[in-house]
């Protein structure tokens, strides 16, 4: 699959349409993406379960596309995954979820975990800290 800025070059240089008419311009579903990721870091979503301390069956629900993500679990597994800070706001886009805004205190805390690879449980002290909610 191409990346989004390959297929902006081959819009920009194609002389004609005839390329909108690939598949490239299905966007992928959440379920598929996730399990992307977790094969991309080699983990397994009973791994993430224990991780995020997540109940197993909600987990698993949101896994095979049966829930659709929160947006504390989705930054939840960005954490654990240790996705970096353009790898996480396109989770949350893909997920449907609002993106992190650092102009609030409670997103800048999670932008400031990502970017300094905390875990999931130091991310919630940090935010305890701050008086902000936290990822549950």
């Amino acid at each position: 699959m191409k990346s989004t800025g390959e297929l902006e070059n081959e819009i920009r240089k194609s002389a004609t349409a005839k390329l909108l008419e690939e598949e490239e311009f299905e966007a992928p579903d959440v379920s598929g993406y996730l399990s992307g990721l977790l094969h991309r870091c080699g983990l397994t979503v009973q791994e993430v379960v224990l991780r995020c301390n997540l109940d197993r069956s909600y987990a698993y629900q949101m896994f095979n596309g049966v829930r659709r993500p929160t947006r504390g679990f989705l930054l939840k597994l960005a954490l654990v995954l240790r996705l970096d800070e353009e790898e996480t706001q396109r989770l949350l886009k893909l997920a449907g979820r609002q993106p992190l805004y650092v102009r609030n205190r409670r997103d800048a805390a999670v932008f400031y975990a990502i970017a300094h690879r905390l875990t999931v449980e130091k991310t919630e002290a940090l935010l305890s800290e701050l008086g902000e909610e936290g990822l549950s």
